[in-house]
């Protein structure tokens, strides 16, 4: 093939390829996939496309779709005529005639304005830099917010030239004719705004104008109706430069409260000359200047320079908001300001007044903040990092004079190195005078609680001191009659408040006192706090503090709070603590009561001193770990008690791993620190209504903690040793596991069980217990229950019982618990027949020997020998008592249980010794809120005797003539016990023992006889 051949093969390809090509790029499917690819690669902006189509000279879009922070913009179409070609090679933008109607935003779910401003950014793809952070106190920014702040330098960089050079267009500009109009519906269900902007003539040598008529329906219930027409014009000396830019808005509101209807006009312009710029913004209603702000530019000065006036009321501007409340205020004031071209500089000055009558319109708590005046005369400089402060006065009042600041003499503060300079550091910087703020200006912060009270007082001045200032107090902060309520119902009342504070502040950190802080009520003082918190400079410095105080129980407790809880009529509390808050937080703190004494209709016991030492480290994550020591002291005994462990956030709620511990619980000392607890003696009431718990107080809680209790000791006498086991907390359910528990000489406790909770029932609580016990000793326990009296039963037990209950509330488990006790034992001693009838017995035998001796000598009258028979009666009715007042056993089984009805219930009794059998059993009656010892007892015993304990029941009657297999033979005598446990009582059985040594024996009658045959008549 000839070369010339190839070549025109080759370029007619091109051709045609360059021609499909320029096609495909003209073809509206073409072109809506590719603009839909590039808003896919935005997910952030949500935008969906109809169609786009772009011609030589014409661009049309339909239906495009966006949402963004909230905002939805729907666009059924835009046209827009404009030569793209000359748009992309020569840069000349004509645009003549650009069209879109029936668009909508809606604004009713969007964020903030400043997110807005964001979302604007992104769709244009720029990039809006996030505000800077605003605190009230200079001194407390970040350092790595100011670390984002851009460099002295770089601001330096950013020369102003004024508004114009900002203004200059990367291309040439010509617009015609605009015709937008759609719709904006306002958030919070504000109402909508409709809004058509037309004109054109925009061009070089050319004035463009154009109209903007928006007609807002608004749900306000002051103003219904906005309707603005804002005329905007622009003039360009060349296709990208302005030198002019002007509006006027004529508006006006009307609405319930305005049926006449309102007007505000606003004109704002710039405009660049050969000398430099003039900018003025003006607001004004019919016959009043509201705002008038005016600055120039000179080229030559390089200098912006202006003034600023203001006298405005909320109603002027409150009906063009939009239905965005205002609260009624009144401003004016006037100023001067100005800049250098780098922003380096920046000076203003002035002075402001300010009322408002409320603020419940900015925040619904803030009425409580009432009417304020507010009056301000300043002069501040703001160069690179340093701001000086010539002059700064501040002053706030209600009805009354509020606060006051004001500065002393000329300040310097440097925001980079935070030191803070004055011009003559041996003089006072400023004065802070708090005259009076109500304490309902609290009430805005504290939601849930009312706070009542005198207002708060105070006077400080501060003074250089390395870099920085010292605040220091000329008089304290008062503040008296405080009270403090939740939901009406009292917490704290008549509360008096004096605090000498003093604040610290240098390049190197911070650091604040309270020295002391004083709560009085009366003539009593309540709390006595000092403390002191500080902070090093520096990214991650953790904040310290540390601290002591001291206070008087019985005047803590009479606070409403407190009311009820703690039945003390003396107790001191003191403590101290330390604590260290960054990115873990570690808390320590020892608090000592001391000097306890309950109400004496509680107690007249003496209470323990108890001291805890607590340590808790936060880690970031949550998790804390707990380190509380307990103390116990009383009458020269001591008492320990630790818990350690450790609680982790879970998404359910926590869990726990923790071990309770002790060498020694005198578990005496710990039940009468309960005492105080007891409701205050008083008037009878009708008792309350019985509650249910809707959930355990283990709710949300998994995990478990092991106990090690070396030492328990109960009333001095019966100990327990070793006491270890594990609390499971898991599915609803506290479990015992491994509990066991050393009671003495080779004795052995075994407890498992559980305790759970099921929402459904009317009683949700449910326990059930295993008890096993080996080789019990009962005696020392006895002995401890009822002290003054001999153990009922000495000997070794074994002990298997199994409890169960049902509760509403775990406090009733008490009095809802029941099951039986089944107990054997092998050898021992038993006091459960307490016979006393030593006097008559005595004075039986006394009457008997001297009726013996008389009757031996009246036998050598009479010739009778039968008196020496009534001493041997008395002698064997002793003998059996004895041996009845203390039984040796060698075997000994009984079951002991309590029934649905919490009586105790002895049944099965069978005590079997060499000489005798006492079987039988009986009850104790249970009475609520009486104590187990004093619940009446009712029992029946039958005895069978054999051998010399037979003989003696014999010699006095009261014996069987049949006998058993066994040889024993039954007790004639009746055997009942009544009374109390805690005193049984046996009259009926000392009756008849009485009857056998004293009327039976004729001790009566052979006396009688006796003396008739010695002395006749």
């Amino acid at each position: 093939m000839k070369p010339l051949r190839l070549l025109l093969l080759v370029t007619a390809a091109f051709v045609v390829l360059l021609i499909g090509v320029v096609c495909g790029a003209f073809n509206s499917r073409v072109q809506t996939w590719a603009a839909r690819r590039q808003l896919a690669a935005r997910p952030e902006l949500g935008a969906s496309l109809g169609s786009l189509s772009a011609g030589l000279s014409r661009v049309a879009v339909k239906d495009l779709r966006v949402v963004s922070h909230g905002a939805i913009l729907t666009l059924p179409a835009l046209e827009a005529e404009l030569p793209l070609v000359s748009a992309g090679l020569k840069r000349k933008v004509t645009v003549t005639r650009l069209v879109a109607k029936g668009w909508t935003l809606d604004l009713s779910k969007a964020v903030k304005v400043t997110q807005l401003l964001e979302a604007g950014a992104d769709f244009f793809g720029g990039a809006v830099p996030p505000p800077r952070r605003v605190v009230v106190n200079e001194f407390s920014l970040l350092s790595s917010a100011r670390a984002a702040e851009p460099a002295p330098a770089a601001v330096a960089a950013q020369v102003f030239q004024g508004i114009f050079a900002q203004l200059a267009l990367p291309v040439d500009l010509a617009l015609d004719g605009v015709d937008l109009e759609g719709e904006v519906i306002l958030p919070a269900a504000r109402g909508h705004a409709r809004l058509a902007l037309t004109g054109g003539g925009l061009g070089a040598g050319h004035a463009g104008k154009f109209d903007l008529k928006m007609t807002a329906a608004l749900t306000s219930t002051t103003v219904s109706t906005v309707e603005t027409h804002s005329v905007f014009t622009a003039t360009m000396d060349t296709p990208r430069t302005f030198t002019r830019f002007g509006v006027k808005a004529d508006s006006t509101a009307s609405g319930p409260q305005f049926p006449r209807g309102v007007k505000l006009s606003a004109d704002a312009s710039a405009a660049r000359a050969a000398a430099g710029e003039d900018y003025a913004v003006a607001l004004a209603t019919t016959d009043k200047q509201l705002v008038d702000v005016r600055a120039t530019f000179p080229l030559t000065a390089r200098k912006l320079t202006g003034t600023w006036k203001i006298d405005v009321r909320d109603t002027e501007v409150a009906p063009f908001l939009l239905g965005r409340a205002l609260p009624p205020f009144v401003a004016t004031g006037e100023g001067q300001f100005d800049f250098d071209a780098a922003f380096a500089e920046v000076h203003a000055r002035g002075k402001l007044n300010s009322s408002s009558e409320t603020l419940a319109a900015v925040r619904p708590e803030l009425a409580a903040l009432g009417a304020l005046q507010l009056t301000a005369d300043f002069d501040l400089t703001q160069i690179g990092e340093q701001t000086r402060v010539d002059h700064f006065t501040v002053a706030i009042r209600g009805a009354q004079p509020i606060a006051t600041v004001t500065s002393l003499q000329t300040l310097t503060y440097n925001r980079t190195t935070r030191g803070l300079n004055a011009a003559d550091p041996a003089r006072e910087l400023f004065a802070m005078t708090l005259q009076g703020v109500p304490l309902a200006w609290a009430q805005p912060f504290t939601p849930g609680l009312t706070i009542s009270g005198g207002d708060l007082m105070g006077e400080f001045v501060a003074t250089a001191s390395e870099g920085g200032f010292s605040l220091r107090p000329k008089a304290p902060l008062t503040m008296t009659g405080v009270a403090l309520a939740r939901a009406g119902k009292p917490m704290l009342s008549a509360l008096d408040i004096s605090l000498n504070t003093s604040v610290d502040y240098t390049p190197h950190g911070w650091q604040v006192a309270a020295a002391p802080l004083l709560l009085r009520s009366g003539n009593a003082t309540l709390l006595t706090f000092e403390a002191k918190a500080g902070q090093l400079a520096g990214v991650g410095q953790p904040t310290k503090a540390t601290g002591r105080f001291s206070g008087t129980l019985p005047a803590l407790l009479a606070q409403p709070a407190a009311s009820g809880t703690l039945q003390l009529t003396r107790g001191e509390i003191a403590g101290d603590f330390a604590a260290s808050l960054g990115a873990t937080q570690e808390i320590q703190a020892k608090i000592t009561l001391t000097n306890l004494e309950a109400d004496p209709k509680l107690t007249t016991e003496k209470l323990p001193t108890v001291s805890v030492d607590l340590r808790a480290d936060i880690a970031a994550g949550g998790q804390i770990t707990v380190n509380a020591p307990l103390l116990l002291e009383r009458e020269g005994r001591k008492s320990d008690l630790s818990l350690v462990g450790t609680l982790t956030p879970d998404p359910k709620g926590l869990i726990i791993a923790a071990r309770v511990s002790s060498t020694k619980l005198v578990l005496d000392d710990a039940v009468i620190l309960a005492a105080p607890l007891a409701p205050a003696p008083g008037p009878a009431t009708a008792p309350a209504p019985v509650t249910r718990d809707v959930a355990p107080p283990w709710a949300g809680i998994t995990g478990q903690i092991a106990l090690a209790l070396k030492e328990v000791v109960y009333s001095g006498t019966f100990q327990a040793t070793d006491v270890a086991g594990t609390l499971r907390i898991e599915a609803g359910a506290v479990k015992f596991e491994g509990m066991r528990a050393g009671l003495g000489n080779g004795s052995d406790a075994k407890i498992s069980g559980a305790v759970t909770f099921d929402e459904k029932a009317t009683t949700p609580y449910a326990l059930n217990v295993d008890l096993a016990v080996t080789e019990f000793d009962p005696a020392p326990l006895f002995k401890a229950l009822n002290p003054g009296q001999p153990a009922t039963v000495e000997g070794k037990f074994n002990v298997t019982s199994k409890l169960a209950g049902s509760a509403r509330r775990l406090d009733e488990f008490a009095t809802t618990t029941h099951g039986d006790f089944q107990m054997t034992s092998k050898g021992g001693v038993f006091r459960g027949l307490p016979v006393n009838v030593a006097s008559k017995v005595e004075a039986a035998g006394k009457l008997a020997a001297g009726a013996a001796f008389l009757g031996n000598l009246a036998g050598a009258v009479t010739g009778r020998k039968d008196y020496a028979d009534i001493g041997n009666r008395a002698q064997a009715l002793a003998e059996l008592t004895k041996i009845w007042q203390a039984i040796n056993y060698d075997q000994l089984g009984v079951v002991i249980a309590r029934d649905a009805d919490l009586n105790t219930v002895l049944k099965d009794f069978t005590l079997i010794s060499p000489e005798l059998r006492l079987t039988g059993g009986g009850r104790a009656t249970h009475v609520k809120a009486k104590p187990m010892l004093d619940e009446e007892i009712a029992m029946e015993f039958k005895l069978r005797a054999r051998g010399h304990h037979g003989e003696l029941l014999k010699y006095l009657g009261a014996l069987d003539a049949t006998t058993d297999e066994l040889g024993y033979a039954a007790c004639t005598l009746p055997i009942k016990v009544t009374g109390t446990l805690g005193k049984p009582d046996t009259s009926e059985l000392n009756n008849a023992l009485t009857a056998m040594a004293i009327e039976k024996s004729g001790v009566k009658d052979k006396a009688g006889e006796l003396l008739k045959g010695l002395f006749g008549k």
